[in-house]
């Protein structure tokens, strides 16, 4: 693939062995003297060894995120969370000084990735009601041939989706990698995840913190097709993620049922909690994620919720006095009403 570094052309991936064993001498691994009831306490199994590297393939949990997304193990690459998938592409693909391009504003380690690798971070700008142009996209990355383009669909912070359409779009009309950032599609409607065999250069990220609940375990994967899964497999740290975030991320993949109904809960509360918040003097934005973007003239208001012991997150810059609230339990959510009212009617008195 004509995009890699030359740095990384003749990089070889780290190959551990993964065969059967009686006696297992082969990592210099110490002894497990601290957690010997480990895999009986955490119902792991006697397979699990704590004392041994974790399987350096994932396979286990590979094969599980493939039966989840619909796709082939040999097309995903797992990792400490979404940001471990962005720094490796970043690492594979960008040079010093070569450009890197996302709509602006959207996930903030797209530009800190950027600055560490030493990249040129070039942000298109949202428009007024934070909705994304894609044909701005595609004319700025025609002008500027970045060699990494970054889209959060749905963005965050604004909860924003793009029509996977535009995206489809985007890819046929530019020669960059595009990278599509789906930590909330599951909320949404129009994954690229099965476009991942059409596309030469396309990437899809995914995580298990959102929808699944497990931000505590860092656990993120890429899908790809086979030749970008390669090339960045050369590059991946070896034993990159532990094997009980291995275990756990495995397990969960499998409660599809759970995982769809907790995501239908989301969306219910979603829908409620942006009625009320539309109810009080805020703009509210229509959100496609586990969040809800809205601006409020009133001052520090982040701050007074935090009085009252709910926290939510406030923007600085350019996006002073905008705000993105979870979407929280029902009573969470009514809680969050109660203290906002009481707060906007203090403002009045």
């Amino acid at each position: 693939m004509q995009k890699v570094k030359e740095s990384v052309k003749g990089l070889k991936a780290y190959n551990a062995n993964q065969v059967p064993f009686r006696i297992k001498l082969d990592a210099n691994e110490g002894k497990n003297i601290l957690f010997k009831d480990i895999s009986e306490g955490l119902s792991f199994g006697e397979d699990f060894n704590i004392n041994f590297y974790p399987d350096n393939d994932a396979v286990l949990l590979r094969k599980e995120m493939g039966g989840y997304i619909g796709i082939s193990p040999s097309n995903i690459i797992a990792g400490n969370g979404s940001s471990e998938m962005i720094e490796l592409v970043i690492k594979t693909f960008v040079d010093k000084d070569e450009a890197m391009m996302s709509f602006v504003p959207s996930f903030s380690m797209y530009s800190v990735f950027s600055s560490i690798y030493s990249a040129d971070f070039i942000g298109v700008e949202s428009n007024e009601d934070f909705s994304l142009d894609m044909d701005l996209m595609i004319k700025k990355a025609g002008e500027i041939n970045p060699k990494l383009i970054l889209i959060c669909n749905p963005n965050n912070p604004t909860g924003f989706l793009i029509a996977k359409k535009d995206i489809e779009k985007l890819l046929s009309e530019v020669d960059s990698i595009v990278v599509v950032d789906e930590a909330y599609m599951e909320f949404a409607e129009g994954s690229m995840a099965q476009e991942v065999l059409k596309y030469k250069n396309l990437i899809v990220l995914r995580t298990l913190s959102k929808a699944l609940g497990l931000a505590a375990i860092r656990l993120g994967y890429m899908i790809s097709n086979e030749e970008i899964i390669n090339i960045i497999n050369n590059v991946r740290s070896p034993y990159n993620l532990n094997a009980v975030t291995q275990y756990i991320g495995a397990m969960a993949l499998r409660k599809k049922d759970e995982i769809t109904g907790y995501v239908e809960e989301v969306k219910k509360e979603r829908d409620f909690l942006s009625g009320e918040l539309g109810e009080l003097p805020f703009e509210v934005y229509k959100s496609h994620a586990n969040f809800i973007f809205f601006s409020s003239g009133i001052d520090d208001l982040d701050k007074r919720l935090k009085e009252d012991g709910i926290l939510i997150r406030s923007f600085s810059g350019d996006l002073k006095g905008y705000y993105r609230v979870t979407v929280g339990s029902r009573a969470e959510n009514t809680e969050l009403i109660k203290s906002l009212k009481e707060i906007v009617k203090n403002e009045k008195s």
